[in-house]
């Protein structure tokens, strides 16, 4: 009897380095494509905790139960906004900014600063969390505690993302997003079998813990100075009020969409919405992503380079997301008949709206250069996404009587448009950006959505839909040959029997 050969140890510890590494004190950074194609990794494996939950629980719990597990969650994502979210941004910024300065103390004293940062808003915001669920919610006091945890380990994923990020380990933010992925689906499916539904939340805090733990900063670091803590919780401050104004409405949707409407309405919305949520949280990780080598060149006055990284971030975000939401909206109905089942298809127009919605706010370059660069960036960004948090919340209410649902969804499209434009017409004119041909490519490819589902109809048909769909993806690489080539060439030369 043979015994398997050992895992060789130099494979052994090629792993822990990766999963464990120390901080990066490199004034380099990712090329694009690679930072870009992790975070996308990334933010796929961990969509799939969340997205697997309303997909379970919605075939085998029905419309009301997925409403009721997607209020709980709304709840905890809009806390995490209030401050723990933004300190994942504030690490990412000023420790890539002190590692564009090449000071060492500085990275592990600004990590230090805003771990302790994140672990108190965490604290209070998740108690805050039982109390709302149990008292203004009326949950069963085993969800609102789930909510309390879910609070404290989405806050730390969160931080420990942007600490990462801003060390430029992006390897090592795509490994933990996998196996954090992996506990939470596996833990999810035990639960269910085991028929535990007081416990149906507890996998996804605990994948989420699985992510945070390990990438807390450790070891001995000093303090900033008084400035620059200072400067930090500004920042922090102000980048809470941009999230809860940029990312704040969709959940807000949710919790009024209980209002306006029925329960197995808002399960209907909840479908629309944990479809379109990973596209969302794509477009947080995109700024988290890209803010660091933005933060960084700014640091090391670097303002050509950062102009040119800004007009490419643009010029490929929507070169390659504009078609991919084109074709979810042109297939929205088949989606969502094979993820949730014939009883769901009835979303198919909340669904198109949010994915009109979300795809507005992926093109945020503007947001990168805001953000990693001049303080009042963030001030910037907080204003144009508060107005669009009112405007959207106000034509949520004026709407939701007559209208109900669909009321929450028409809100998070008013709000969504308006914080994404104003940020980009700031950057537009501030830096004198060559944007109009991009705006203009924009326009034209959701109009020719817009025109594929009017030609299309309510039906849907297979060989319309898929002639429509190849029609609208060949005109779009025609009219964006020129920033697509790039990203061809740089696709192929990663594919393995490219690389020299």
């Amino acid at each position: 009897m043979t015994t398997p050969d050992p895992v060789p140890a130099g494979m052994l510890s090629r792993l822990r380095a990766a999963l464990f590494p120390p901080p990066n004190h490199e004034n380099t950074d990712n090329p694009l494509g690679s930072a870009f194609a992790l975070t996308v990794l990334g933010v796929f494996v961990q969509g799939l905790s969340r997205f697997g939950y309303s997909v379970l629980v919605g075939r085998l719990m029905g419309q009301e139960a997925l409403g009721e597990v997607n209020v709980v969650i709304s709840l905890a994502m809009f806390l995490i906004l209030l401050w723990p979210q933004a300190t994942g941004s504030a690490a990412s910024k000023f420790v890539a900014m002190a590692r564009g300065r090449q000071d060492r103390d500085g990275q592990a004293a600004v990590a230090a600063f805003t771990a302790r940062s994140a672990a108190a808003g965490a604290g209070l915001l998740g108690a805050s969390a039982v109390l709302l669920g149990a008292f203004l919610l009326g949950l069963s006091w085993a969800h609102a505690l789930s909510a309390g945890l879910l609070v404290l380990a989405m806050s730390g994923y969160y931080f420990a993302r942007g600490v990462r990020t801003g060390n430029n380990q992006f390897v090592t933010s795509t490994l933990w997003d996998a196996l954090s992925s992996f506990v939470t689906l596996t833990l999810l499916v035990l639960v269910l079998l085991g028929g535990w539904h007081w416990a149906l939340l507890l996998p996804l805090a605990t994948g989420y813990l699985c992510f945070a733990l390990p990438s807390w900063p450790r070891g001995p670091a000093g303090r900033p100075d008084p400035a620059l803590r200072r400067e930090i919780l500004v920042f922090t401050g102000w980048g809470s009020a941009h999230l809860v104004a940029a990312s704040g409405l969709m959940q807000l949707s949710v919790i009024i969409g209980k209002t306006v409407d029925t329960d197995a309405a808002l399960g209907l919305y909840s479908a629309a919405v944990s479809l379109a949520t990973p596209a969302s949280m794509l477009s947080s990780a995109m700024l988290i992503a890209l803010s660091p080598s933005v933060a960084r060149m700014f640091a090391a006055g670097d303002t050509a380079g950062l102009t040119r990284q800004v007009d490419t971030i643009l010029r490929t975000m929507v070169t390659v997301f504009l078609p991919v939401f084109g074709v979810g909206i042109l297939w929205a109905e088949p989606v969502l008949l094979v993820v949730f089942g014939r009883e769901f298809v009835g979303a198919e127009h909340l669904l198109v709206i949010l994915f009109f919605a979300v795809s507005a706010t992926s093109f945020n370059a503007a947001n990168s250069r805001l953000n990693g660069t001049e303080s009042w960036g963030i001030k910037v960004l907080a204003a144009a996404n508060g107005t669009g948090l009112v405007l959207g919340l106000t034509t949520m209410l004026v709407l939701g009587p007559r209208l109900g649902i669909t009321a929450a969804a028409l809100g998070y499209l008013v709000g969504s448009v308006c914080s994404a434009a104003l940020p980009l017409l700031v950057v537009w004119r501030l830096d004198r950006m060559p944007w109009g041909g991009v705006v203009l490519r924009i326009v034209l490819g959701y109009a020719m959505v817009l025109g594929g589902l009017q030609v299309l109809g309510e039906q849907f048909r297979l060989l319309p839909t898929t002639g429509v769909t190849l029609a609208f993806l060949a005109v779009w690489g025609l009219l964006n040959a020129r920033d697509l080539r790039p990203v061809l060439r740089t696709a192929a030369g990663r594919l393995p029997g490219r690389r020299s």
